[in-house]
């Protein structure tokens, strides 16, 4: 709130998930450490559940109570005029989806993915004299993310644009993890079955495989136990672009 209205245009505030900020740390480190350089400055919300685990299994009054108990708290971080911004678009869109279903439209926090809110700055990065050599990338969207939000894989293509980037779009099915679905002992056949579908056939190509970024938790993660292998976020590989340009 105490912000001059001039730094408020390129400041922002990073909404946590329990699943980067417990089991993907360093992701939420270089979120950080990219936006810096490209000249935004990031504000990091105190982390609290946002009760997406307790829907998904059913414990819909429990999550009821914490949806409204988080609302709040973003609601009062919004309030600054300082847009709120989340990494995981699965957890991200639950504040537009599962929490409308519990809360009215006038309770309801306005939580924008990454690249919304960096589509949303494309002049400020079109006019970064970064240097960057041309990098051609590859990207395996979350289905929530293309069913939800299918605007959101355009973004992302206009934002690796903006610095200089070139980013195509894979056109997969699910990766099989489908939130925690993959994690259970009785659905492990069936999510190995579905990851081999279409995610193993790209991530098997070992050319393809070195470009691939990945903007979900849950196909990381599902990528990591199925092929051992890791995929980055695609901030993580523009600041690796950054970093070596």
């Amino acid at each position: 709130h105490a912000l001059p209205k001039a730094d408020r245009a390129h400041s922002l505030v990073l909404v946590q998930d329990a699943f980067t900020s417990h089991f993907e740390t360093q992701l939420v480190l270089d979120c950080c450490d990219l936006l810096q350089r490209l000249g935004f400055n990031v504000l990091m919300a105190p982390y609290r559940a946002n009760g997406k685990p307790l829907q998904v299994h059913g414990f819909l009054q429990r999550f009821e109570k914490t949806a409204r108990r988080n609302a709040l708290a973003l609601k009062g971080l919004a309030d600054s005029g300082v847009p709120l911004v989340g990494i995981d678009p699965s957890m991200t869109l639950t504040y537009r989806q599962e929490y409308a279903n519990v809360l009215s439209k006038e309770e309801l926090p306005n939580v924008l993915m990454l690249q919304e809110w960096l589509a949303s700055q494309i002049a400020h990065l079109q006019s970064l004299d970064l240097g960057l050599e041309d990098g051609q990338f590859q990207l395996m969207s979350h289905c929530t993310e293309r069913t939800s939000a299918a605007a959101s894989i355009a973004q992302w293509l206009q934002v690796f644009s903006a610095l200089g980037q070139t980013l195509s779009h894979q056109n997969l099915g699910c990766c099989g993890m489908a939130g925690t679905y993959g994690h259970e002992t009785a659905n492990l056949e069936t999510s190995r079955q579905i990851y081999q579908l279409s995610w193993q056939k790209i991530v098997s190509n070992s050319d393809a495989a070195k470009r691939l970024v990945a903007t979900g938790y849950s196909c990381r993660s599902q990528v990591k136990r199925m092929d051992a292998t890791q995929i980055p976020h695609p901030l993580q590989a523009l600041l690796k672009q950054l970093r070596t340009g």
